[in-house]
């Protein structure tokens, strides 16, 4: 079942934050979390997409609401429309999120069914920190992109 669109606007738990753009969350300390961030706004400086780590208040409220574990965050998510985007589905939407050619391999991804997609990303993520690394500090954009992070608008 699908949730229902913007439900935590009506959740206390969550802090209230504008949602007009997509939001990608991410783990600030991971360092192919981060990297994966930067190289999207490298590609992408004056995109729609808003960026927070998970170890902000927002992320980690909603990833509450929706039943997942921010301490543990085994999950990439992508909240647009007020709809959450999950693992492969976040990385596609995240994808669809760019400029051409890059949106065109999110929709492109859409076509690899989720059993198999989820399986590649669930292997990734669980050796993410082993094979790229964690930032004993959490990931902060220099100030010229300020704008494109949650916490600094």
């Amino acid at each position: 079942m699908k949730p229902e669109p913007y439900t935590y606007r009506t959740n206390p738990a969550v802090p209230a934050f504008d949602d007009s753009n997509p939001l990608v969350i991410f783990d600030g300390h991971c360092v192919l979390c981060s990297s994966g961030v930067q190289w999207m706004m490298a590609r992408d400086p004056d995109g729609e997409a808003v960026f927070a780590a998970i170890q902000e208040p927002v992320p980690r409220a909603l990833y509450i609401h929706y039943g997942l574990d921010p301490d543990t965050f085994d999950t990439f998510m992508v909240l647009a429309e007020g709809k959450p985007f999950l693992r492969w589905r976040g990385v596609c939407k995240a994808a669809r999120l760019m400029p051409v050619p890059w949106k065109w391999l999110g929709a492109l991804g859409r076509i690899v069914p989720d059993f198999i997609g989820d399986a590649i990303y669930d292997f990734v993520q669980r050796n993410r920190i082993a094979w790229f690394g964690a930032r004993e500090v959490c990931f902060a954009p220099d100030d010229a992109m300020n704008n494109r992070f949650l916490a600094l608008r």
